[in-house]
């Protein structure tokens, strides 16, 4: 009976690591097929040059009780001060600090970081977007409910659910195969009684 129960609870874990697997790689699918790059054409101010930027990706699948940072690393590889307007737009998401824009500023050769965090408001794939006048980057982000894990820790029981759930189930499998197999004992014919002659 006690390895019945510990078999149930092996293929238990077994499939739950496979739904929470399919449900990532399908989260992950549907954010993948929203990000892009867009550039634009714009008249830039000769007194300022733009400072370079460059974003994080983000997560592509996170739970509905979790948040993120969106992480952007800038700098200026020119000789003079730059100047750029860096703008999160994120539909779906409240975030902090709440000002969509944000302005960035660095002396010659410097370079700094900004970022935001967003909390998911609903579950969904959003789109969630970094751009300046000129560049835009579109990340695609799906928010689940995956028992309360975060992605990463959903990744984790995933795989420690395969390699755990089948050894859970192994005795099992084993006293059933001895079940099968037949007693050799049982085999022995039993003597044959001497016939007189």
């Amino acid at each position: 009976m006690g390895k019945t129960l510990i078999a149930f609870g092996g293929l238990i874990i077994l499939i739950s690591g496979f739904i929470l697997n399919s449900r990532i790689k399908e989260g992950e699918k549907l954010a993948a097929a929203r990000n892009k790059k867009e550039n634009k054409f714009a008249m830039i101010s000769d007194e300022f040059p733009q400072c370079n930027w460059n974003v994080h990706s983000p997560e592509s699948v996170m739970a509905e009780n979790k948040s993120q940072a969106i992480m952007v690393d800038t700098k200026n590889p020119a000789k003079k001060q730059c100047e750029t307007y860096l703008s999160l737009r994120a539909p779906g998401f409240d975030m902090n600090p709440t000002k969509e824009e944000q302005k960035v500023t660095l002396p010659a050769g410097g370079k700094g970081s900004i970022s935001w965090i967003i909390i998911p408001d609903k579950v969904g794939t959003f789109d969630v977007t970094v751009s300046d006048i000129i560049n835009t980057k579109i990340f695609g982000v799906t928010v689940t409910n995956t028992f309360g894990l975060t992605a990463s820790q959903a990744k984790l029981f995933s795989t420690l659910s395969g390699l755990f759930g089948p050894m859970l189930t192994i005795p099992w499998w084993v006293e059933r195969w001895r079940q099968r197999k037949p007693n050799p004992e049982a085999k022995k014919e039993t003597p044959t009684e001497k016939q007189p002659e």
